[in-house]
């Protein structure tokens, strides 16, 4: 593809540093990274996460003609709408935030008209219990499925655009309406970490004394540590999250819990089991 001559990545934690490392080693962009805590862009520069780092949006933004915010969902908005008047019309912006129905919809108002820069949902699913710049990745969205939520007037070009610029750092774009994929991350991403939560909460309340601490500690096994896994993730960064896809977590946990429910007033009926794991391999196998 032509390559971007300058993309400005918005936040430079986990996703945004993993994103410059994967630029910088497979491609010949100009990458620019933009944080509002000094600390972090020393961080990020002693990583080699980008060209430049910056903490004024009026140094890092002018010119870019790819920007990518990185920053925590509820934010994402609020900050287009402030860094709007310095990009370029014709400007890809882009996110990589995991809800994108109310994004999408927000940055309506924000880009809009052929004069402005171009705003195009993305969603990479790749990630990490783990945050933080220090554990930046480069290649973190090799074989990662990133979804793409265009709006209904976004130019095809544009859209095509948004995928090369994915493909170019490993990643298998695939287009979905922000409806749709808001469900479904509902059901296969934000239902099991508020699972692992509730998980994590429910043995930690049994095991208040020393000796039933004590034989938690030493009967987990794989199970128990692969079904918590996730819950060992920023807490601020995943109630933005879940308060972000409310409604569609919402049925998702309530159609979990009668399902939950129903296994276990009808004793854990062996057809069930069977059922789900069926679908688990057939799942597993494409």
């Amino acid at each position: 593809m032509p390559e971007p001559q300058r993309v400005v990545i918005v936040g430079v934690g986990l996703l945004g540093g993993s994103l410059g490392l994967a630029l910088r080693r497979r491609t010949r962009a100009r990458v620019i990274g933009l944080s509002h805590r000094p600390a972090t862009v020393r961080r990020a520069r002693r990583r080699g996460v980008f060209h430049e780092g910056f903490t004024d949006s009026a140094r890092a933004l002018p010119g870019a003609d790819v920007v990518v915010f990185c920053t925590p969902v509820e934010t994402i908005v609020p900050l287009a709408r402030r860094f709007a008047a310095r990009l370029k019309p014709g400007a890809l912006v882009m996110d990589v935030g995991s809800v994108k129905g109310p994004i999408v919809e927000g940055m309506k108002s924000v880009f809009h008209g052929g004069g402005t820069a171009l705003f195009i949902g993305a969603h990479p699913m790749a990630g990490s219990e783990k945050s933080g710049v220090e554990n930046a990745a480069a290649d973190l969205f090799v074989g990662a499925t990133c979804a793409l939520t265009p709006a209904a007037d976004t130019p095809p070009a544009a859209l095509r655009r948004a995928a090369d610029f994915w493909r170019s750092v490993g990643a298998h774009p695939v287009v979905v309406s922000p409806s749709v994929h808001d469900r479904a991350v509902a059901l296969v991403s934000h239902l099991p970490h508020l699972i692992a939560d509730a998980l994590a909460l429910t043995a930690g309340r049994w095991g208040q004394n020393p000796s039933e601490r004590k034989a938690l500690r030493s009967l987990a096994a794989g199970s128990f540590r692969d079904a918590t896994r996730v819950a060992g993730a920023d807490p601020d960064l995943w109630r933005g999250i879940f308060d972000s896809n409310a409604a569609p977590l919402g049925r998702a946990a309530r159609d979990f819990q009668r399902t939950l429910g129903g296994l276990v007033a009808r004793r854990w009926p062996r057809p069930e089991l069977r059922a789900a794991q069926r679908f688990h391999d057939e799942f597993l196998r494409g």
